[in-house]
């Protein structure tokens, strides 16, 4: 899953959903998704797999990499 957000990716994850853009704001953030819409059981689950996720504490490893790495094109 090439994402850089969390939700994001469990999103295309559980349901094939593409992210075609999102914005974090101070008060607000906005995810959109590549799909017409999500009905309140989607939004339920994915809102339960990602909380499943942030209790777990996975350890996550952070690169740099230069906008031209030819790598940014295939970061999971």
């Amino acid at each position: 899953v090439q994402e850089h957000h969390l939700i994001t990716a469990m999103a295309e994850r559980m349901f094939g959903f593409k992210t075609t853009s999102w914005e974090l704001g101070r008060q607000q953030s906005v995810i959109e998704l590549d799909t017409p819409s999500m009905t309140a059981e989607q939004m339920e689950a994915l809102e339960q797999s990602v909380n499943e996720k942030i209790r777990e504490r996975i350890p996550v490893t952070v690169r740099e990499l230069a906008a031209d790495d030819s790598e940014v094109e295939t970061v999971e």
